[in-house]
């Protein structure tokens, strides 16, 4: 809409503008986008309800009183902030539903940038998504529309910059409009209406709930005073003709930190109630000058106009004085008296913190009373200069009537028929006005159609002059593939000659195959025969391994007796010479001291002291006991020799020369 491609070009090479910080004059506080959102949906859910009515002279649509509220107390940053998140959620919008349509991602975005704007006479969406495939489908096959996408930059770097300029373009054409409108009209507007340009531009005026007032911008008059710091709010489109309707909207809130009493609740109560009933008394004397002023009498033409706007500059001054005896009343509250009730000091620090609190709200409403004053003056000085003018048509248009009337005078025979013919004449001018619109709006549509048609025609010339090209590139290929088909037989040709012979050759190898594999048959037969004569060889080898083994086992056993045999022998015969050296010796010495008849000490049996041993203990080989005394040891249990406790497994008596 009033934007050409050189235009778009211009734009694309300015420099990328950074977001602009989300910050009020009063509280610096950022606007995050779950702010902006929850804002939004309770702007466009939430509906002014109260007991002022609507201005009944106000043709617009657009009322910001009665609509949208919940931004009464926005800035123009927070507005741009709210209208950027719209634009972007519907480009991404867009985008999603490009791709869903099955163009890839990235071919989308970059038709986005180059073409995909916002302007056209539907809503943003819709115009978004029609621009961007006008663009897509400009080119006949998806082969070359990549290449054209890939060959052409994009305007824009990124989606960013797209809605800030598409942002900034809307309000420049709202603003070309309606210059009388500000920045935060403009953006108030594209607010209410969706960011549909031409509904915002049919807005003719902002004006307030109250009759014949009007409002200055969203942007400038945040109209809001409060009751110390938490009661109730209340608006100052509130002071209006109608305030002797007005009534408490819910119960006066006391700060929690106070801990008021009962009593001084009462008592602020009764003050706050003082306060009203003052108010209601002044909005009565208002009323009154407001109906005074509208009764009038004015011409029909446009002097209602002229005198509407003069009664409502002076019922703006009026709400000035209500305003001014509003703060003076504030000031005249009889707080002090609620001191008495408190007792420490630490609620009268609370009380007089409140009342400091009051007051800085008081001087605050008293700056807002400065501006409204300021306001009030400026609209004071431009209805006078309307009036002027109005009085001067006022002049024009009574003489036009006593004219009127003196001619009328001496036409009342033909007036009835002349007041028909002119009826149908009206009627018959509406009727030829509506087919004349009618007729211009079906031109334009045809226009619009031959134009598609006509690029239609010139698309399918394209796309003919193509396939003549794309005709003769696949008669070249075609003969190109004949020869290349009959290279293909031939070598077909030569490939089955050697398949046969391949063949045969496979049959060949499956004869010699049948005969290895009945080989193979006949050597696992032999070699199960053999397997199994060497298993029962083995069989015999461990069979003769363990009997030779057995004997082996016996043979040492049988010698390991023997040996204990000859060494038990071999000990009693060297026992029997140190005895006959011993009897001998004894012999001797008993010959020569004649006491043959006494028994060596060392040969006593050591059970019975009197015998000479004559039993040896195998396998110790001990002899310490004599033959009646070894019959009578161990008859009952298996015994043990007394000299080393070995187990005796074998007693064999000997017999020497002195032995019995």
């Amino acid at each position: 809409m009033g934007f050409t491609k050189r235009g778009k070009h211009i734009r694309a090479t300015r420099s990328h503008r950074p977001p602009k910080a989300e910050t009020d004059s009063g509280d610096k506080t950022p606007v995050s986008k779950s702010i902006l959102e929850s804002s939004l949906k309770e702007f466009k859910n939430q509906m002014f309800l109260n007991d002022s009515s609507p201005n009944p002279n106000s043709s617009s649509p657009f009322n910001p009183s009665r609509e949208g509220t919940g931004f009464r107390n926005c800035t123009e940053e927070q507005l741009e902030a709210i209208l950027l998140e719209s634009l972007e959620s519907q480009y991404n919008e867009a985008l999603s539903k490009l791709v869903q349509m099955g163009y890839d991602k990235d071919v989308a975005l970059r038709a986005i940038l180059r073409n995909g704007h916002c302007y056209g006479d539907k809503d943003v969406l819709n115009n978004i998504l029609h621009n961007t495939l006008a663009y897509l489908n400009s080119n006949d096959s998806s082969a070359s529309n990549d290449e054209s996408l890939d060959d052409s930059e994009p305007i824009f770097s990124d989606l960013r910059q797209l809605v800030e300029q598409s942002l900034a373009a809307m309000l420049g054409l709202v603003k070309r409009i309606k210059p009388n409108l500000s920045r935060g009209d403009v953006l108030w507007c594209l607010v209410m209406n969706d960011l549909h340009v031409l509904r915002a531009s049919s807005v003719e005026s902002l004006v307030l709930p109250v009759q014949g007032v009007a409002c200055p911008a969203p942007s400038t008059a945040e109209a809001v005073s409060r009751f110390h710091g938490g009661g109730s709010d209340l608006p100052m489109s509130g002071f209006s003709s109608h305030g002797s309707n007005l009534t408490l909207q819910r119960p006066i809130e006391f700060p929690k930190r106070l801990d008021l009493s009962p009593s001084t609740k009462l008592l602020l109560k009764r003050n706050v109630a003082r306060f009203v009933a003052g108010f209601r008394a002044n909005s009565e004397q208002l009323q009154t000058r407001a109906m005074s002023c509208s009764s009038l009498d004015s011409p029909p033409v446009s002097g209602n106009d002229v005198l509407a706007e003069q009664s409502g500059d002076s019922q703006n001054l009026n709400n000035q004085d209500s305003v001014n005896s509003m703060v003076s009343k504030f000031c005249d509250l009889n707080i002090d008296e609620s001191l008495e009730f408190f007792k420490g000091d630490h609620k009268k620090d609370e009380v007089n913190q409140a009342i400091v609190n009051m007051l800085n709200q008081i001087k605050e409403l008293e700056n807002e009373v400065k501006k409204r004053k300021k306001w009030a003056h400026e609209k004071a000085v431009q209805s006078a200069r309307s009036l002027s003018n109005g009085t001067i048509e006022l002049k024009l248009l009574r003489m036009e009537k006593e004219e009127t009337q003196r001619l009328m005078k001496g036409k009342h025979a033909i007036e009835d028929t002349t007041m028909k013919r002119l009826s149908e004449m009206e009627n018959a001018l509406r009727r030829t006005i509506g087919q004349v619109n009618r007729a211009n709006s079906a031109v334009r549509r045809l226009e619009a159609e031959n134009a598609e048609i006509r690029a239609d025609l010139e698309a399918s010339k394209l796309s003919a002059s193509e396939s003549d090209a794309a005709c003769s590139n696949i008669v070249k290929r075609e003969k190109k593939y004949m020869k290349k088909i009959l290279a293909w037989e031939n070598l077909k040709a030569q490939l089955q000659q050697e398949i046969s012979d391949e063949k045969e050759k496979i049959l060949q190898i499956q004869e010699e195959l049948v005969r290895i594999k009945k080989c193979q048959k006949d050597a696992e037969v032999k070699w199960r025969e053999e397997l199994k004569a060497k298993e029962e060889a083995f069989g015999l080898v461990g069979e003769e391994r363990r009997s030779k083994e057995a004997v082996e086992a016996d043979n040492k056993r049988k010698l390991e007796v023997l040996r204990l045999k000859i060494e038990i022998d071999f000990q009693c015969h060297i026992d029997d010479l140190s005895r006959l050296e011993q009897e001998l010796s004894r012999l001797r010495a008993s010959s020569e001291s004649n006491t043959s008849l006494a028994i060596n000490s060392d040969r006593e049996c050591v059970i019975c002291m009197k015998d000479e041993v004559s039993v040896v203990f195998l396998p110790c080989a001990h002899q310490v006991m004599c033959a009646s005394c070894s019959d009578a040891y161990g008859g009952k249990a298996k015994a043990a020799c007394p000299c080393c406790h070995v187990p005796i497994e074998q007693r064999i008596r000997v017999f020497g020369a002195s032995s019995t």
